[in-house]
């Protein structure tokens, strides 16, 4: 059962003062806190003034990549063309055509469109649903008896956190990717099945999920599968994961025609080399250290894998270890292809956390954990990179007020 701390009258005063003052102030001291409502009030709401204040061009260019402003793009057209285009998309998703596999965004572009020209409102709207789901998540990490202020604790809660509030940037797979990891605890944490309705709205949000619904309810069926034999396909699965494209490509066939669309244009030639030549736009660090990411998280499992016993042993642990090892085997032969086991990995991070947290806290392998902060340091000085180019400087310095003025009322 997920529990608040207690807390004093006086430190929700002086987070109210401090949010009132700037949201960032609020934030960070309220991680002194972190499991406390009004800790959760604060990450809240400043997902939603990190939405409103989120500032992007009306389209994407060379100079301007970001998916934000591709989605400002089809936001302004929803202006112009309102409910046709509504109904066009929904009409590709009923269809499963070459178009929108989803209907998420769309559903609330084409509301938002009807009472405001104002994109703003439009991911006010997105950060508030993204915040709600991975906050929701987030208890379960925060929650737990091993949970307290500490190092090793920050760095479990960045790891679980690492699909971060500015994602609303490519909002629909990160949001769907929240949504997913809450029914995961839900259905493997605390064994309720109810949650697998609430999964199936994914596909909705990105299309891409519907692999994602598939692969949870064969694990579901087969949860009883023998260890030894994951574990063998899991060794496979890293050691090979380079060489897995083909056998991406050779199982398309017996694949529905909906998803054989989606895994066809994530793999074919043209896709991958634009994606390569986006890499190699970048410092060989980039790569290095994205390399050094997986052979982590690889690490993490193996050392799971290793204490299997403990694991399994805690009712906590022992079914979201079994979903996480099938994960990880379809991740890894998916590796090759960045929009499959490259985005879908991070749905692991949170799993390995909270398993981390519940059976090795304290006791073993904290060199490890500490670790951490190094092999991310380039995706942590990506991460900062990119905040500071959606938000103007004056978010840094402003009250909410002015930001709600400046951004939906002026």
């Amino acid at each position: 059962m997920q529990v608040w701390n207690k807390e004093i009258n006086i430190d929700k005063a002086v987070k109210i003062i401090l949010f009132i003052l700037n949201p960032i102030f609020a934030v960070v001291y309220s991680f002194k806190t972190i499991n406390t409502k009004s800790s959760y009030t604060v990450f809240f709401l400043f997902g939603i003034i990190f939405g409103l204040s989120f500032s992007v061009d009306n389209q994407k260019s060379e100079q301007n990549k970001f998916d934000g402003s591709a989605y400002r793009e089809k936001f302004d057209r929803y202006l112009t063309y309102g409910e046709e285009i509504y109904y066009l998309r929904l009409n590709e998703y009923v269809n499963f055509s070459e178009g929108d596999k989803d209907f998420y965004f769309d559903t609330i572009a084409y509301f938002v469109s009807i009472y405001t020209d104002n994109y703003h409102f439009l991911f006010l709207i997105i950060a508030t649903i993204f915040a709600f789901f991975a906050l929701k998540s987030l208890r379960f990490l925060t929650s737990e008896p091993n949970f307290e202020t500490s190092v090793s604790c920050f760095i479990l809660t960045y790891i679980f956190m690492i699909n971060q509030i500015f994602n609303i940037n490519g909002l629909r797979f990160w949001t769907a990717a929240w949504i997913g990891i809450y029914c995961l605890f839900q259905i493997y944490r605390n064994n309720n099945k109810k949650y697998f309705w609430l999964v199936l709205l994914t596909p909705f949000v990105h299309g891409a999920y519907w692999i994602f619904v598939i692969f949870l309810i064969i694990s579901y069926l087969f949860k009883k599968i023998n260890h030894n034999f994951l574990v063998f396909l899991f060794l496979v699965s890293f050691l090979i994961s380079n060489f897995s494209l083909d056998f991406i490509r050779s199982i398309m066939v017996y694949l529905p025609s909906f998803l054989t669309k989606t895994v066809e244009a994530y793999t074919n030639e043209s896709y991958l080399s634009e994606i390569e030549n986006k890499s190699s736009s970048f410092f060989l660090i980039s790569k290095i250290f994205s390399y050094l990411v997986i052979i982590y998280i690889n690490f993490l499992v193996w050392l799971f894998i290793k204490n299997s016993n403990l694991i399994i042993n805690n009712k906590k642990t022992k079914r979201l270890y079994s979903f996480l090892l099938m994960w990880m085997i379809f991740v890894n032969f998916t590796m090759p292809v960045p929009s499959l086991g490259g985005r879908f990995i991070l749905l692991s991070f949170p799993i390995i956390s909270y398993i981390w947290l519940v059976n090795f806290y304290d006791i073993k392998y904290k060199i490890v954990l500490y670790l951490m902060p190094f092999i991310f340091l380039f995706s942590i000085y990506k991460q900062l990179i990119l905040y500071t180019k959606v938000l103007e400087p004056v978010f840094y310095v402003s009250s909410p007020f002015y930001l709600i003025y400046k951004y939906l009322l002026s």
